[in-house]
């Protein structure tokens, strides 16, 4: 008898492998130094999506997709967003993303992508005592979640940093959140509903 999972095989995944001791990140066959800096967020978002979605768009047609989810997040919660400044920002997010719709469709999967790019910045600027900064759904994904943190467009230098920060923190195997994700997602519940566990 073993003590912890190592060598244990927990579940198997197509979307990455973590080799802890070598540092490397595989998402999808791509080493994370190819990805990071090289491919916008929304191409990696498509990447990871693809395969679990038959109506997916290519890679301008999601970015699109994933700015009116911003916009769509942001007219559902924004009556709500004091009531959620009133938490910590982590409780406020998850009692955000709790009222989001909890369906296995694409467009649910985009709500989840959009959801904390939204309300990250409304938070943290209820927080400060600001008014929040409705999404621009054209606007580069981590463009506009700065644009809605500081009320204006900040360099894009800064914007393509949180762009490829956003690509290195996408997908990390099974780790213990995932493993949660995956256990609740088993049950076929919704998408929002693994998300939230």
């Amino acid at each position: 008898m073993a003590n912890g999972l190592d060598d244990v095989v927990a579940a198997e995944t197509v979307l990455s492998d973590v080799d802890g001791l070598g540092g490397r990140l595989t998402i999808r066959g791509h080493s994370l130094p190819e990805l990071a800096g090289r491919w916008r967020y929304p191409q990696v978002a498509r990447l990871l999506l693809d395969g679990f979605f038959d109506d997916l768009p290519g890679d301008a047609e999601l970015a699109g997709a994933i700015g009116r989810a911003r916009v769509e997040v942001f007219q559902r919660l924004q009556p709500i967003f004091p009531t959620l400044a009133a938490l910590d920002v982590y409780s406020g997010m998850r009692a955000g993303i709790a009222l989001l719709p909890d369906g296995g469709t694409l467009a649910d999967a985009l709500r989840l992508i959009a959801a904390p790019a939204v309300l990250t910045p409304a938070l943290l600027r209820a927080k400060r005592g600001d008014k929040a900064v409705a999404p621009d759904k054209g606007a580069d994904h981590a463009a506009d979640m700065l644009r809605m943190l500081s009320g204006k467009a900040d360099s894009p230098d800064l914007a393509r940093a949180l762009d490829t920060y956003l690509v290195t923190v996408c997908d990390h195997g099974l780790n213990a959140s995932t493993f949660a994700t995956r256990v609740v997602a088993s049950t076929q519940a919704g998408l929002t509903s693994a998300i939230l566990a």
